[in-house]
């Protein structure tokens, strides 16, 4: 029998991706990059600081730090409890439970800055193809950016077309100015 949630389980291989899109987007924001919020976890001085700080795994506490402040801004941003966005995808935390079991040292990340929108747009097309459609519904005073995502194609996990949809609307951003795509269920 199904479960009612089944259909939209992520696999290893979605987990994998949403965690790549994830950091894609942490290092993005990074102030060496598109500058979206003040974070330096994944910049040279970054790495410098957390040497010394975390000797033995300094690319994981960076990962780390910058997927959480990634999501602190997030949740800031939109900050309903039925608020999904390419952090939080799931009312139920099936994309947290799905990530528990991958490292992030294990996904692939731009040692470069990513300084210019047509450079995040390469990156996703690299990781997730697109581009994927979306109808904006508004923005909100906080950079917030309300989408709505069509149905997920047939054969489609849902939580895989919603993550790579929301993460495509961030290109709805610019320098220093930065959205924060969601959607609610």
């Amino acid at each position: 029998m199904q479960q009612p949630h089944e259909a939209s389980l992520l696999s290893a291989d979605d987990a994998r991706v949403l965690l790549a899109l994830r950091l894609l987007m942490a290092r993005a924001a990074n102030s060496d990059s598109l500058a979206w919020w003040e974070d330096k976890a994944l910049t040279p001085p970054g790495a410098y600081i957390l040497e010394r700080v975390f000797p033995v795994a300094p690319p994981f506490a960076a990962r780390n730090l910058a997927l959480s402040a990634a999501l602190a801004r997030h949740l800031a941003a939109c900050p309903e409890p039925r608020d999904l966005h390419l952090y939080r995808l799931d009312l139920d935390n099936q994309d947290g439970l799905a990530l528990r079991r991958i490292s992030p040292l294990t996904v692939d990340l731009a040692a470069s800055p990513i300084t210019s929108m047509t450079a995040l747009e390469t990156g996703l097309q690299a990781l997730i193809g697109g581009p994927y459609r979306y109808r904006v519904l508004r923005r909100t005073p906080s950079n917030g950016l309300e989408i709505e995502i069509p149905s997920a194609p047939t054969g489609v996990p849902s939580l895989r077309h919603r993550a790579h949809t929301l993460a495509w609307a961030y290109l709805e951003g610019e320098l220093r100015a930065p959205v924060f795509p969601f959607c609610t269920q």
